[in-house]
């Protein structure tokens, strides 16, 4: 018996290890299905997470043409963070420091993009 809860609980330690460094678990995704069009996509932290303090945006997928992305602070406007041109294959990586409860992501084609798709695997880090 007392190997099992010695068992279970070096599990439960890794486990919550794992997927600090990894986000594994906490992960969550949103996909740009209609990638012909300009969308803006709002994302915010767990509920019950509090004191937010970084941010991951894994953007992967495949478009037709031209676009802009962009990364915003906040829903309010203003405070660009981070801004690309993406073509063809994306797989862009965001990361960093991060104090707002939410961050704002701007989809804009620059072409005639008639297909493709883009997922957006994100997390909030904080407690």
């Amino acid at each position: 018996m007392k190997k099992l809860l010695l068992f279970i609980t070096i599990l439960g330690i890794g486990l919550y290890y794992v997927n600090e460094k990894t986000r594994w678990i906490t992960n969550r995704v949103y996909e740009i299905e209609d990638v012909s069009k300009k969308s803006t996509i709002l994302l915010h932290k767990m509920e019950g997470q509090e004191h937010v303090h970084g941010f991951f945006v894994h953007i992967r997928g495949d478009i037709d043409g031209k676009a802009n992305i962009r990364l915003y602070q906040s829903s309010k406007k203003g405070n660009l963070y981070k801004s690309e041109k993406i073509s063809n294959h994306i797989d862009i990586k965001w990361g960093g420091d991060w104090y707002t409860d939410e961050l704002k992501i701007e989809y804009e084609p620059l072409s005639n993009i008639t297909h493709g798709l883009l997922s957006l695997e994100y997390a909030f880090d904080g407690i």
